[in-house]
């Protein structure tokens, strides 16, 4: 009885065995260029890291069995990083120690093993993400030389570190579907047997599903590249037509493409750079039909209308599609977005043909042999030349269009030149003297800009004076000038000046003016400050170019004043409620040298108000050509004494502004008030 169970056991074990080894290679399989594929071949899966896991004579059938070699999530166990691959196999005798082609994609590391021994590692298997570099073989040749009639084991040992975690951005983007552009779907990896030396059939370089050489797609991407910059280049230097921007746009997306799916579908990136490259790629391709659209609008409407941003909204929500959701859906999304640009560009085209428009004929052959390119990348297995052909007609047929319009563009230049030679004599007359007036005007800004530069940033800030200034200048630029001094013993000085003349002349004395009055305002006799003012102004001969200047220095409740030229002091009283009016008569500064000038001294009593002014208001004129004089800033001052020196200068503004009415100002106006505080 023991005897045949043993010889059972021994039955099922042979059986087991049996079924292991049930695939077998054979020659008809690899004939005309065919691949076996390994990938559901009934590969056996642990999620442990063992180097015995090589060896011939290891028992794996404990292990779990997977559907496919690229779905190791899929086993009981799952997967944790790192793990041993082993598919077992028997060759027929036509194949013994004929060297096979093995050839493998995936997005990780691995170490290939067969019969127990190393024949190739892809990348850095590592049982960590430091330790890992990840490669992607994508199909390199690697020689197999099995033996026939026996049982031969070949072993994998990978790692994908990034997809320890499924649950990660990168694998669970990996995991939404099926195979992509180049062949390589799931975190496990695909593996095949083809002849050694066998042509690749249309699958292109390694796992890649391309149908076009990668020969053609470096011209073609060249193509695109050198036109688009061309017209980006016409763009730059001619950018009212904008027709070139987007068209130079939509070759450039093009031609980044086709040089992004070079390394794409030939190169080794593990799985960060590969979907690097795929985002790439897809960003590009769905923005390019919206750069030729932009460029039928640009060519044929007037602007870019609102639907282009609904075009645009599409185009990102395709890439986002193609970028995370399942694969599967790929070719329906990317068909019905690819049909509904084609009927909007056609829309665009036909409605230029209908309405007559120059060059519409020539845009609408480039289209058409475009819209052949866009139906051959919508399919599963376009058609090279038909490819070609839309592609090369399409730049042609744009450019040569875009040539005509330079070209006409530049006919109609000249014809407008020859316009504008033919001009009558009066007319550019009429535009010398227009720039003479600009001239001028930009002279009379510049000199208000120095004018105002010069003023004081910030008023003095004294405990027993309330101080405000004002300054409206008018469009005559007369070089207004205010100015304060605070002395270390706490006297304030106080100028207030009036150039003569216009200009940059009148802003060029000011700033000397400005200059000399913050070398001299120390000095306590101000007569003294006008005779030197005096005597620069004049040996500087600025040609008829005089300062008219009223100067104060207050010290407690002590005021002296002394004034060249300028209109009446006003001091308002508050004891009586008078204001005194303190005139001197005296030649502006820069006429004599050795003019002798008077200083006038006085007392202030709290709540007194000394009002410094320019000519502006009391030699403002209303629309009727009346002068508004000095009585009417001494009524104001009257009524409202009160009232902070801030306040009065508002009230003394408005004055003159209701007096001018809807008459431009002649002259600048300027005022400082200041106003004696209780101690």
């Amino acid at each position: 009885m023991l005897r045949r169970l043993l010889l059972l056991n021994s039955f099922f074990l042979f059986a087991i065995v049996a079924v292991q080894a049930q695939t077998v290679l054979t020659a008809d399989q690899l004939q005309n260029g065919q691949a076996v594929e390994l990938d559901r071949l009934g590969w056996k899966y642990s999620p442990d890291d063992d180097p015995r896991f090589a060896d011939l004579q290891f028992d794996d059938r404990a292990w779990a069995t997977l559907a496919s070699s690229a779905k190791p999530q899929d086993s009981p166990s799952g997967w944790r990083g790192i793990g041993w691959f082993r598919l077992h196999l028997r060759v027929a005798p036509e194949l013994a120690n004929v060297p096979l082609n093995l050839e493998m994609a995936h997005l990780g590391a691995s170490e290939v093993y067969v019969n127990g021994k190393l024949i190739k590692r892809f990348g850095v298997v590592g049982k960590t993400l430091a330790e890992e570099r990840g490669f992607n073989p994508n199909a390199l040749p690697l020689a197999v030389v099995l033996q026939a009639g026996s049982e031969q084991v070949l072993a994998v040992r990978y790692s994908i570190q990034q997809a320890a975690d499924l649950n990660s951005f990168l694998p669970w983007m990996l995991l939404q579907g099926g195979e992509n552009a180049n062949g390589i779907s799931g975190i496990g990896f695909h593996s095949r047997f083809r002849e050694f030396g066998a042509a690749a059939s249309q699958r292109g370089v390694g796992y890649a599903v391309w149908p076009f050489p990668f020969g053609y797609i470096a011209v073609q991407s060249t193509a695109f590249l050198a036109f688009g910059i061309l017209h980006l280049l016409l763009f730059a230097f001619f950018a009212h037509q904008r027709s070139n921007l987007f068209y130079g746009l939509f070759l450039l997306g093009f031609g980044i493409n086709d040089a992004i799916n070079i390394p794409y579908l030939k190169d080794h990136y593990g799985l960060t750079g590969f979907y690097l490259l795929v985002g790439a790629s897809t960003v590009a391709m769905q923005l390019t039909p919206i750069a030729l659209l932009a460029f039928l609008y640009s060519a044929f409407t007037p602007g870019l209308p609102r639907r282009i941003w609904a075009f645009l909204a599409g185009a990102l929500f395709v890439i986002f599609w193609w970028q995370v959701w399942p694969v599967k859906y790929w070719p329906v999304i990317g068909i019905v977005y690819d049909v509904v640009i084609v009927l909007e560009v056609l829309r665009l085209v036909v409605g230029a043909i209908r309405r007559r428009l120059p060059g519409a004929r020539v845009v609408g052959i480039g289209v058409l042999l475009f819209s052949l390119t866009l139906v051959q990348m919508s399919l599963v297995t376009p058609i090279p030349l038909l490819y070609a052909i839309g592609t090369f007609g399409m730049i042609l047929s744009l450019s040569l269009y875009l040539a005509r319009e330079y070209a006409r563009t530049n006919k109609n230049l000249e014809e407008q030149l020859v316009q504008v030679k033919q001009l009558s004599a009066a007319a550019l007359e009429h535009e010398k003297v227009k720039a003479e007036n600009e001239r001028r005007a930009a002279e009379l800004e510049e000199a208000r800009q120095l004018q105002l530069s010069m003023l004081p940033k910030k008023l003095p800030q004294l405990p027993h004076l309330d101080i405000a200034a004002y300054m409206k200048t008018a469009s005559e630029v007369g070089g207004d000038y205010y100015d304060f001094h605070v002395s270390a013993d706490g006297t304030l000085t106080v100028a207030v000046g009036d150039a003569t003349g216009h200009g940059l002349k009148a802003g060029t004395l000011v700033a000397s003016v400005k200059s000399l009055f913050v070398s001299l305002a120390y000095h306590p006799d101000i007569p003294h400050i006008f005779h030197r003012i005096s005597t620069v102004l004049k040996e500087m001969k600025l040609r008829g170019l005089f300062m008219a200047m009223t100067m104060v220095k207050v010290k407690g409740d002590q005021i002296s004043m002394s004034i060249a030229g300028m209109p009446s002091v006003l001091i308002y009283r508050a004891l009586t409620n008078q204001v005194e009016e303190i005139a001197m008569r005296a030649l502006p500064l820069g006429g004599m040298a050795k003019y002798e000038y008077q200083q006038h001294e006085l007392t202030l009593a709290t709540n007194d108000v000394v009002v410094l002014m320019s000519d502006g208001l009391p030699e403002r004129f209303n629309p009727q050509g009346e002068m508004l004089a000095e009585e009417a800033a001494k009524k104001c001052l009257v009524q409202h004494a009160q009232a902070s020196a801030q306040e009065l200068i508002e009230e003394l503004a408005k004055i003159g502004d209701d007096w001018g009415g809807a008459r431009p100002q002649d002259d600048d106006v300027t005022f400082v008030v200041l106003k004696l505080r209780a101690n």
